[in-house]
């Protein structure tokens, strides 16, 4: 007699078996066998190209019976889509202003009800009071099915206390509930029974967990529905039992202090020691939660170990090695940063190329031409290094460059700090350019590049060498990490999704516009899929059938499914694309993104600077020639 795992793995040996099996088992095996079959996974391709959105597609997911597809996007519309006849059923226009992250049917509702949050930190729910339009004919047109405020109903939670709510979780096990993560550092769990909205920013009532920092990414273990794995921007993975969790909506007379509960273990990215923190964009249980999937920010996918006892989250955070301050002597040299307009997407794609690769690159194919943006990154970064900027006044609180007299570099290092120091609320971008530039101005002062920390007294140099010491983390041995995917490039973007894909295959988008499918047990690459002519944000597989959903920056929703009459993979090119991805990779660590508007000005600004050096010190000699 076969076991049942050799059943689940053999679509030609389930079809044997189907009529003398039991009706359900042979119809889960079946199901299985087809997600677990290589041959399968190498024959995916496009079967249909949904165009309903006129803005990015930051989420798609499907329902519970796999008929149908949610969408948000950046045109702040949800769209429901019938996956058979392709026809979009509903298209609400929502309060969001910002992006939207994720949106999910809520169970138990006949799938009429959908959660959602954005960039701006509103969560919503919305229901539809009239049954899904259908007609006979399939239209993409805009307007089509746009469902009226009077045909829906809806609640808005914007308590979040700042930033943006980066996923909304339905609670299988508690219909009229869902939970909420976002950038202010909470958990917060919403009961339609108890609160059909709230305005007040900063919360109290609803807040399930308080994390040490921002949370990214969550997700509710899919059988038990207890255990609760949250992703945060400190580089650390915690898991909590739901059970043990006290507040909410359930209970919002218990104080917060008494809901906020330390993670019953805790799992570090498997470093033994960085210099930066690496945010998880995603999370994710297996089907039968004995692992967890996890994908970081500028790193790669981890395959962790649940049956491993994990770590106290207070000791790891006591360790400090997810916060250095110094660099260590073996620590790699950092390069100068970059500076990237925000919405500039010349390095994703399927056509991008590291600069580092132009050089190998044949007469076949020349080298790209750097773009506008590009050239007025090294521009900017060439005058940050001239002596002409080190004598001018840094960027005010604002971010904008003001123009000076010229005044002492310890001026000016002065001042940045005192920027730093009075600025409020989150300003990532601004924070980067005032630290790179006083890194510039310092790293002048005492002779040294750039990336080198400034020079102190000897009594200095042993405190922080003592401190490094001190900091160093205790673990040496990443034991409870199963394997890890790489090949991918994940760094552009707030959400990238990865999901298991049957028994046997972990998927994830990446960066150049492809889907990126491993072999789950040795970590290779078994294909490819090119999904996107940018950005591959989302990959959803269906419930039960070997049908996958994407989408990324590109304004459609694709649907793939085994329709090749060939398995194809080809291993040349899929090397390339690796090698390629990881030059690109490296050098987003070292890229700053900010606004095109400020970039413009600061290179106006210090334009206007250098020719101000110019013109006195033409002035001055001109005098000199003058006295003489």
């Amino acid at each position: 007699k076969r076991i049942p795992t050799q059943q689940r793995r053999s679509v030609h040996q389930c079809l044997e078996d189907y009529p003398y099996s039991i009706a359900s088992e042979a119809q889960s095996n079946l199901q299985a066998s087809c997600k677990n079959s290589l041959n399968f996974v190498q024959r995916l391709g496009l079967l249909h190209t949904l165009s309903v959105h006129n803005g990015c597609v930051n989420t798609v997911n499907w329902n519970a019976s796999g008929t149908l597809i949610v969408s948000g996007s950046d045109d702040n519309h949800l769209v429901v889509t019938d996956a058979h006849s392709r026809q979009v059923l509903a298209r609400s226009k929502t309060q969001h202003k910002h992006h939207i992250f994720s949106a999910r049917f809520m169970p138990h509702t006949n799938d009429s009800a959908i959660v959602s949050c954005s960039g701006e930190g509103l969560v919503m729910y919305t229901e539809f009071l009239t049954e899904y339009r259908r007609s006979a004919r399939r239209s993409d047109k805009a307007d089509c099915c746009l469902v009226g405020e009077n045909e829906r109903s809806t609640n808005t939670y914007d308590c979040h206390k700042f930033g943006s709510t980066f996923d909304v979780l339905p609670l299988p096990d508690t219909p009229c509930s869902f939970l909420s993560c976002g950038e202010d550092a909470t958990v917060r769990c919403f009961d339609l029974r108890v609160s059909s909205s709230c305005s007040e920013r900063g919360c109290q009532k609803h807040i399930l967990i308080t994390a040490p920092c921002a949370v990214t990414a969550m997700d509710v273990a899919p059988i038990s529905h207890h255990s609760l794995a949250i992703g945060c921007s400190d580089s650390i993975v915690r898991l909590y039992d739901r059970r043990m969790l006290a507040g909410g909506p359930s209970d919002s007379t218990v104080p917060v202090a008494s809901s906020t509960m330390m993670p019953y273990k805790a799992y570090p990215i498997p470093m033994e020691y960085t210099r930066r923190q690496y945010r998880p964009t995603c999370v994710k249980f297996s089907p039968d939660e004995s692992e967890l999937l996890v994908s970081y920010s500028m790193e790669h996918l981890y395959l962790f170990d649940l049956k491993h006892a994990g770590y106290s989250d207070a000791e790891l955070l006591k360790g400090g090695c997810y916060t250095p301050k110094m660099r260590r002597d073996d620590d790699p040299e950092a390069q100068m940063p970059r500076l990237r307009f925000r919405g500039d997407w010349s390095d994703t794609g399927p056509d991008s190329i590291s600069t580092g690769m132009q050089s190998n690159i044949g007469q076949a194919r020349p080298p790209l031409e750097p773009g506008v943006l590009s050239r007025l990154s090294d521009e900017i970064f060439r005058l940050l290094n001239t002596s002409a900027y080190l004598r001018r006044t840094p960027f005010p609180l604002g971010g904008l460059p003001v123009l000076t007299e010229p005044a002492p570099q310890a001026s000016a290092i002065a001042a940045i700090r005192n920027s730093r120091a009075n600025r409020n609320g989150p300003r990532s971008w601004q924070n980067a350019v005032h630290r790179t530039m006083a890194n510039a101005s310092e790293a002048t002062n005492s002779g040294q590049t750039p990336s080198s920390p400034p020079s102190q007294n000897a009594s200095t140099e042993q405190s922080q060498s003592n401190e490094g010491e001190a900091m160093q983390f205790r673990i040496k041995k990443f034991d409870y990490v199963k394997m890890s995917f790489s090949g991918h490039r994940n760094s552009r973007t707030m959400v990238k999704g990865a999901t298991f894909w049957g028994d046997d295959f972990i998927m994830s988008g990446s960066d150049c516009g492809h889907i990126f499918i491993w072999n789950r047990a040795t970590g290779k690459v078994v294909k490819t899929l090119l999904a996107d002519n940018r950005v591959v944000n989302r990959v959803q597989p269906h419930p039960t059938l070997p049908y996958l959903l994407s989408s990324g920056i590109d304004y459609n929703v694709k649907l793939w499914a085994p329709i090749a009459a060939e398995p194809h993979f080809d291993e040349e090119e899929c090397a390339r694309l690796i090698k390629s991805n990881e030059f690109m990779l490296a050098e987003s660590r070292d890229t700053i993104t900010v606004p095109a508007q400020i970039m413009i000005r600061i290179l106006a600004s210090l334009h206007h600077a250098a020719g101000s050096e110019s013109r006195s010190r033409a002035a001055a000699e001109s005098n000199s020639n003058s006295t003489v």
